[in-house]
C-alpha cells in the first residue's frame, strides 16, 4: 500500500510539474502581450501629446506672423512720416518710433525663426513616434497571435493533466492529499522530491542514514527533516518526449 502511495505521489508531482510548465507558458505569453500593449499605449500617448504641442506651436506661430505683419506695416507708416516733419524734435521722435518698430520687427522675426525650428523639431518627433507606433502595433499583433497559439496549444494538455491529477488525488488517502497540498502551497509547488546519496534533492541537506534507508525501502511516507518535502527513491528516467511543450 505504501509503495503505491509513493508511486502515486511521484506521479502526482510529475503531473503538477507539467501543469506548472503549461501555466508558465501561458503566463509568459500573456505578460509579453501585456508588455507590448503597454509600450504601444505609452508611445500613442506620447504621439498625442506631441501632436497637441505641434498644434499649439502652430497657433503661436500664426499669431506671431500676424504680429510681424502688423509691425512691418507700422514701421512703413512711421517711415512715411519722415517727409512730413517740420521740427528737429518731431524728426527725433519719428526716428525713435522707426527704431522701436525696427527692434520689434527684429525680435518678432527671431521669435518666428525659433517657432519654425520648434515646429520642424516637433514634426520630426511626430514622424519618429508614428514609425514607433506602427512597429509596436505589428509587435502587438504578433504577440497576440503567439498568445492565441499558446492558449490553443496548451488548452487540451492542461485539461488532460488536470483530469489525471484529479484521478491520482482520488486514489490517495485523504491525509496524504492534505499533507501534499499543504507542502506544495508552502514550498512553491514542489512537494515531492527524490532522495539521492543520502541527501534531499530540493534543499540538498543530508538525510539521517536510518531515514534514508526507510525512504529507499519505501516503507512509509517520509518528509525531509529540513525542508519537510515528501521524499521518494530515485525514479526511472523517462525516455522520449513528455508531450508537454516547453
Amino acid at each position: 500500500m505504501e509503495v503505491d502511495v509513493l508511486s502515486l505521489l511521484a506521479k502526482l508531482q510529475s503531473v503538477a510539474d507539467d501543469i506548472d510548465r503549461l501555466d508558465a507558458r501561458r503566463k509568459a505569453a500573456t505578460e509579453e502581450r501585456d508588455r507590448v500593449e503597454a509600450s504601444l499605449q505609452g508611445a500613442q500617448d506620447s504621439l498625442t501629446q506631441c501632436r497637441e504641442r505641434l498644434h499649439n506651436l502652430d497657433i503661436e506661430r500664426r499669431k506671431r506672423e500676424l504680429g510681424l505683419k502688423a509691425e512691418r506695416e507700422r514701421s512703413s507708416r512711421v517711415k512715411s512720416r519722415l517727409g512730413e516733419v517740420k521740427t528737429s524734435r518731431e524728426y527725433q521722435a519719428v526716428l525713435a518710433e522707426i527704431s522701436a518698430a525696427k527692434q520689434a520687427v527684429t525680435e518678432l522675426e527671431e521669435a518666428l525663426s525659433r517657432d519654425m525650428e520648434a515646429v520642424e523639431a516637433s514634426g520630426a518627433e511626430i514622424r519618429e513616434l508614428e514609425a514607433q507606433v506602427e512597429g509596436m502595433q505589428t509587435d502587438l499583433d504578433r504577440a497576440g497571435k503567439t498568445l492565441d497559439d499558446v492558449l490553443k496549444d496548451t488548452e487540451q494538455a492542461i485539461l488532460d493533466r488536470r483530469s489525471e491529477e484529479t484521478e491520482v488525488l482520488r486514489s490517495l488517502p485523504l491525509e496524504v492529499v492534505d499533507r501534499y497540498r499543504l507542502i506544495r502551497m508552502r514550498r512553491g509547488g514542489l512537494a515531492v522530491v527524490e532522495a539521492r546519496n543520502e541527501a534531499c534533492t530540493a534543499c540538498f541537506m543530508r538525510i539521517p542514514p536510518q531515514t534514508y534507508i526507510e525512504v529507499m525501502r519505501r516503507s512509509r511516507v517520509i518528509q525531509c527533516p529540513n525542508c519537510h518535502r515528501i521524499l521518494i527513491p530515485p525514479q526511472p528516467v523517462a525516455e522520449g518526449p513528455t508531450g508537454v511543450g516547453e
